[in-house]
């Protein structure tokens, strides 16, 4: 790995600021800006898989508290210096790449106790918690909140405001933006803002800070909704005859007023490679076929670059296979009664659109494995591929040829297969996973490294232009709950147009330098 060298300018931060906030506080190390130069965005573990970090930070710094990160911003605004807000980096748009260098403000010493009023049903958190320690402590108090996105374990508080997070449990509790009620945040100028909590009078300005990226503030705190933890809970599988079946009863499911805290339905190929849409429901990669139980398990590592090689082949041979859609049905409730009436109650409607009960054992898989799906890309990377998700929402009516155009538009390029979930009553969220050929191992060879980098990345920006052209034809949203970060921002102006000049001037207004994570959101 080559990591970055400080620059003249990071030494002289690191100067300034250490003198402004302790000499702890701030870093110009090569290993610091090597772990601040990219989040998991798949496009930037190509360059780590390469070796290299071509956007650095010129300076790393951790604030302790939000008065820190206000002299922070005021420091760099007085030096028109960028601030790019970090929190657990595992984003996955390069949200937090810090395209014109400067300060990389990493907010994880924000972690103080949360302030719980279970009586109010509401937790008080500052941005830089871990998720997955702010619900194990909530837990510890007999509250949940209710977020469960699939970085859990390695995502903060902040980063989900940030970008809109939705978790597995949306369908019962709501994305975060349904969570929140207000906000501390430091805007472009350094100024400290707090947010009016519960209804406001004219525009909400909570609502406004959520979802930009970080370009608008930096969200140092906020309060949030929390509920009494369930101690009853019900899940099941259900396998549909067709994917045009399986989304009528995730329609039925909410249009009848029912609230899942799960409504997972995977597409036949999703299904198959989960093992759970076989005709015989095993729950076995071995009883795949051999092509995909090597794309399943990325142990031979020439079969995976051999198989993506032709991704048009492979998709087809995938759709010939017998397999079901297949949805995990999940709910809960303060009383066992309560959960088993509302699954009882999904099952007829399930049974309306052609649903078969498969029993509990789907359901408790899935919820046992649930966190391990985002940790499965590692090994296909080191076998030559890249993995990549895009999450896109649209109304019932045009998800099924949604899903057709985008799965036509990437097969020449990748292995394509999706889920449905999110779901409400306009519409629901299709998460996309792409397969694609990254190259060879990583080389020694500088030269060679930087060409296999290059057809890597060739391949993976077609992937994207190719799915994300598909989508907006089809009246999709660009995200969901993943944000916008680098990718998707030049297919902005097609989703907002006029929009675009008010959030521009909405970004003066709050950063008149233009500092905070500047290249995002194009703005």
């Amino acid at each position: 790995m080559r990591l970055p060298v400080p620059t003249a300018r990071g030494l002289a931060l690191q100067r300034d600021l250490r003198a402004l906030l302790g000499e702890a506080s701030a870093s110009c190390d090569p290993a610091d800006l090597w772990a601040s130069s990219r989040d998991c965005w798949p496009r930037a573990l190509l360059w780590t898989r390469a070796g290299i970090a071509p956007h650095p930070p010129d300076l790393v710094c951790w604030p302790a508290n939000v008065e820190e990160v206000a002299r922070v911003v005021r420091y760099a605004a007085e030096h028109e210096v960028a601030v790019v807000p970090f929190g657990g980096g595992s984003g996955v748009c390069g949200g937090t790449v810090p395209v014109r260098g400067g300060i990389a403000l990493d907010l994880k010493r924000l972690a103080g106790a949360p302030l719980l009023d279970l009586a109010a049903r509401t937790v008080e958190v500052e941005a830089g918690l871990n998720g997955q320690r702010l619900e194990e402590l909530l837990n510890e108090s007999g509250a949940t909140l209710g977020h469960f996105p699939a970085n859990l374990y390695s995502s903060t508080v902040g980063g989900w405001l940030a970008t809109r997070s939705a978790g597995h449990s949306s369908s019962r509790y709501g994305k975060v933006e349904d969570l929140v009620l207000s906000l501390e945040a430091v805007d472009g100028t350094g100024q400290i803002l707090r947010t009016v909590e519960g209804p406001s009078t004219g525009p909400d300005l909570t609502q406004l800070l959520v979802g930009s990226e970080g370009t608008l503030a930096v969200i140092t705190r906020a309060k949030l909704r929390c509920w009494p933890k369930p101690p009853a809970h019900w899940l099941r599988g259900v396998r549909f005859p067709s994917l045009e079946k399986g989304l009528k009863a995730l329609r039925l499911l909410q249009r009848a007023g029912l609230r899942p805290s799960v409504a997972r339905l995977s597409d036949p190929i999703d299904a198959l490679l989960a093992g759970r849409g076989l005709p015989g429901g095993s729950a076995e990669s071995g009883a795949l076929p051999l092509p995909l139980r090597f794309l399943v398990r990325a142990g031979q590592r020439e079969s995976v670059r051999f198989l993506l090689r032709a991704p048009l082949l492979l998709n087809g041979v995938a759709e010939s296979l017998p397999s079901f859609p297949l949805c995990i049905l999940g709910f809960e409730g303060a009383r066992a009664v309560e959960a088993e009436e509302e699954g009882a109650a999904a099952l007829r409607l399930c049974a309306r659109a052609g649903g078969v009960d498969l029993g509990p054992a789907p359901g408790e898989r899935w919820l046992t494995h649930r966190y391990q799906e985002s940790h499965r890309a590692a090994p296909l990377f080191a076998a030559g591929a890249f993995v990549d998700t895009m999450e896109v929402a649209t109304t019932w009516d045009r998800l099924l040829r949604l899903h057709a155009a985008v799965r036509n538009a990437v097969a020449p390029h990748a292995f394509v297969f999706a889920h449905f979930s999110h779901s409400y009553l306009e519409g629901c969220s299709i998460d996309f996973t792409f397969l694609g050929l990254a190259g060879r191992a990583a080389s020694a060879d500088q030269d060679e490294a930087a060409l296999e980098l290059e057809e890597a990345e060739a391949r993976y920006d077609a992937c994207w232009k190719a799915a994300l052209s598909a989508a907006a034809a089809e009246g999709a949203t660009l995200s969901h709950h993943h944000g916008i970060g680098m990718h998707k921002q030049i297919f902005l102006t097609r989703e907002h147009g006029e929009g675009m000049r008010q959030l521009r001037a909405l970004k003066r207004a709050f950063d008149p330098r233009g500092i905070l994570n500047p290249g995002k959101l194009l703005l």
